[in-house]
């Protein structure tokens, strides 16, 4: 082969390496501009994204404190509703007593007034097994308040009886009268007794007579400190005590 032939095909290798280079230098152009193209279009998306968070952040963040503002309404409410329920049970509770209170002083009255023909006679001995009553009832009457025999004598006694007691002591005689005035009676002259160990009185609902026990420890102290008269009285369905300094003034409620 002759260098001129050599030479051509030379060339010819060169001019097809040549266009093989732009061919792949082409393609490579092709190539960056697609991956350019895609690059941007993600940096694009990403940027959508990138909003699209901060915005679904802005509104999580609003739900979140519009959540939190509704939670505290609602408590704020269940609160509210709590105190005006306990409000009400309270007042409920008030009335309801209320009524019961009424309800006890009604039964205290009307117990208080079945009572009324009634008196507890203490400090009489009980030692005889075969006492009679209506006897001592009657000589008490007459021996020891000082009414006239005839008139004790035909006092008109609906029942007269020893109270069972749960204590030692004497026992202490109820006596019922038929009429009111007889006992009004019994109970203006038991001034009579004293000095004497012996005591007269109303026969009272369980509830006042304790009051008047109270009382009394106050009214034996008023009279040894104060050297003032005291006296005991019913007054409705509770006993009130009351003192006297001296017999031109009025009798005043001792608190």
């Amino acid at each position: 082969m002759t260098s001129q032939e050599q030479f051509e095909e030379l060339k010819t290798l060169i001019m097809g390496v040549d266009k093989k280079v732009t061919g792949f230098s082409t393609q490579l152009n092709k190539v960056e501009r697609d991956l350019t193209s895609m690059i941007n279009e993600v940096k694009t998306d990403v940027n959508v994204l990138n909003v699209k968070y901060e915005t679904s952040h802005k509104e999580l963040n609003t739900l979140r404190n519009d959540f939190i503002e509704l939670e505290r309404g609602v408590q704020g409410m269940d609160a509210q509703i709590q105190y005006i329920e306990n409000d009400k049970l309270e007042k409920q509770k008030i009335e309801l007593q209320q009524q019961i209170d009424d309800l006890k002083e009604k039964a205290i009255l009307l117990e208080k007034h079945d009572r009324k023909y009634n008196i507890l006679l203490y400090g009489i001995d009980d030692s005889k097994t075969d006492e009679n009553v209506y006897a001592i009832t009657r000589k008490l009457f007459s021996e020891d308040l000082h009414i006239d025999n005839r008139k004790a004598n035909s006092i008109p006694i609906a029942n007269a009886h020893r109270v069972p007691t749960h204590g030692k002591g004497q026992k202490p005689i109820i006596v019922r009268f038929l009429h009111f005035g007889d006992k009004q009676l019994i109970i203006s002259n038991t001034h009579n007794l004293k000095g004497e160990k012996i005591r007269i009185l109303d026969d009272l609902p369980i509830s006042m007579k304790e009051e008047r026990f109270l009382l009394s420890h106050n009214e034996f102290k008023i009279r040894k400190r104060d050297k003032l008269q005291t006296r005991i009285r019913a007054k409705g369905a509770h006993m009130t005590l009351e003192t006297l300094k001296n017999s031109s003034e009025e009798w005043s409620l001792w608190e």
